[in-house]
């Protein structure tokens, strides 16, 4: 990730793709029930300079909850069953549908994402990224342990330059 990239979903698939980041984020949702859609888009305005106020964040997960439960929990719930069973899963019939469900659990996440880029409404700029990182991490539901499980975000969001990735040059 070495280009700015003012989009959430560009964005996300960069710093997802960075040294234990993906790690990081699995973890934030399977043992702390993070949104890990809503834990990545904290970070991009913290990249941004934005400083969340527990109000946005509210209603960004008051936004996104619906979509989050109806479609996207769904459907990561059949990808994941698919992996060993039931019979005839798993085999390579079911291996090609679980890799349609895959797709189709990324589709709407990036979904969900559309609705967050457009939150909040108005946005300022706080202080250094690394202060704003951990502070819109706090917010989040699971606040403290969410950005204590997530401390790779804050590495991989340098480069060799030491200029924040993915900020507006």
């Amino acid at each position: 990730m070495n280009s700015p990239s003012h989009d959430l979903w560009s964005f996300c698939l960069s710093l997802y793709a960075a040294p234990g980041v993906a790690e990081a984020c699995l973890t934030a949702q399977d043992r702390h029930g993070a949104d890990v859609n809503l834990l990545l888009w904290a970070v991009w305005l913290a990249v941004q300079g934005h400083d969340l106020t527990a109000a946005e964040v509210a209603d960004a997960e008051a936004a996104t909850r619906p979509w989050r439960e109806e479609v996207v929990w769904p459907l990561r719930a059949v990808r994941r069953r698919l992996k060993t069973g039931p019979l005839p899963a798993p085999d390579a019939n079911t291996e090609s549908l679980r890799t349609q469900v895959k797709a189709a659990e990324l589709a709407a996440e990036k979904v969900q994402q559309s609705l967050l880029q457009t939150l909040p409404a108005h946005r300022r700029t706080g202080g250094p990224v690394a202060d704003l990182l951990r502070a819109n991490l706090s917010l989040l539901p699971g606040g403290d342990v969410l950005a204590a499980v997530t401390i790779p975000l804050h590495a991989d969001l340098r480069d060799g330059s030491g200029a924040v990735l993915g900020s507006p040059a």
